[in-house]
């Protein structure tokens, strides 16, 4: 059996392997819908009580916290199928590209369609529209 040989990245301009597009997608089900899914019954339940519009905009808020938190500190679902993700250069990514990187999917009145987007550039060129604004990529651990 014929082992596959990938590149050693430790930082700097070294080219690392790409994320696979099925490693990508589990990531994606665990950060994007499993957690947040989590994170809204645990802060609805203690916003229970508040008015509805308080609890409406704490929950957008949670949302787009979690959102740049994974991308800037710690992503349990690429831990989770051996991804990371750094600027093209190699290095970690600054929080104003974590920023950038999720601006379609933190925009309320675009979330679907961002979504959409997104899934349909990782398909099609394997990197989502937003890593070629942030200058990130997500490529094998």
């Amino acid at each position: 059996m014929v082992e596959e040989m990938r590149p050693v990245v430790e930082g700097g301009s070294q080219e690392a392997a790409k994320a696979p597009k099925g490693k990508r997608f589990a990531c994606a089900i665990i950060d994007l819908v499993v957690i947040p899914i989590l994170l809204g019954i645990v802060a609805g339940l203690a916003l229970f009580r508040a008015p509805e519009g308080v609890r409406n905009v704490a929950l957008i808020a949670i949302n787009v916290v979690w959102m740049i938190f994974r991308d800037f500190t710690f992503s349990p679902g690429r831990k989770m199928v051996g991804l990371k993700l750094t600027s093209l250069t190699g290095d970690k990514v600054t929080l104003a590209q974590a920023f950038i990187r999720n601006i379609l999917l933190i925009i309320p009145f675009v979330l679907v369609v961002g979504y959409i987007v997104e899934i349909i550039f990782v398909f099609v060129k394997g990197d989502r529209l937003a890593d070629n604004w942030a200058k990130t990529h997500v490529v094998e651990a």
